[in-house]
């Protein structure tokens, strides 16, 4: 964990982190520790930078007890960083076990697979992550572009991505590709 904090990179990760954690919604309560975590910060860390954006009336203290909420401004601001809210796919279709992949399949892997790519630039992944990122994205195009896409390909494709984000704690990507997998019991 970090006690140190970089006001430049650590305010854009707690801030999107925030964001996309209530999904920009300003009454929904969270723990400032708990967002620190997501990005590596320990307790010190995350108050400081708890504070820090308070006092740039991005964030506003709910509770004593380190409850916070993101402002309209804050959502904002976290936007224009490249924050994202995670699509839902529980309410669409999944990837079934076929051996080719549907039209609707396709659809889904489409619209994942885009959130994550216009999300994932601001998780500040190491230059090995997003590289491996990369090479999972561009397999997965390739298997799209095909007349007989495959299943297989395409879900090991996304549990490599699984694996990648979980290591750098985009728990909401992470979700987002389970429920793809329908893997949310697992």
């Amino acid at each position: 964990m970090i006690s140190q904090i970089n006001i430049d990179n650590d305010s854009r990760d707690f801030l999107t982190a925030l964001y996309e954690k209530t999904s920009g919604d300003e009454s929904i309560q969270v723990s400032m520790y708990d967002i620190g975590d997501l990005i590596g910060l320990d307790k010190d860390a995350s108050v400081q930078m708890a504070e820090f954006l308070i006092g740039e009336k991005l964030v506003e203290i709910r509770t004593l007890s380190g409850g916070i909420a993101i402002t309209a401004e804050g959502s904002k601001r976290a936007v224009e960083l490249g924050a994202a809210l995670p699509f839902q796919a529980k309410a669409g279709p999944k990837l079934n076990n076929d051996p080719i992949i549907s039209d609707t399949g396709r659809q889904s892997v489409e619209q994942v697979e885009n959130n994550l790519k216009g999300g994932i630039g601001s998780l500040g992944l190491d230059f090995d992550a997003a590289a491996d990122l990369i090479a999972e994205f561009k397999t997965i195009d390739a298997q799209l572009t095909s007349s007989k896409p495959k299943t297989s390909v395409i879900r090991e494709c996304f549990l490599s991505i699984k694996e990648i984000l979980e290591k750098a704690k985009a728990l909401d990507y992470v979700s987002e590709i389970k429920d793809l997998l329908d893997m949310s019991s697992k």
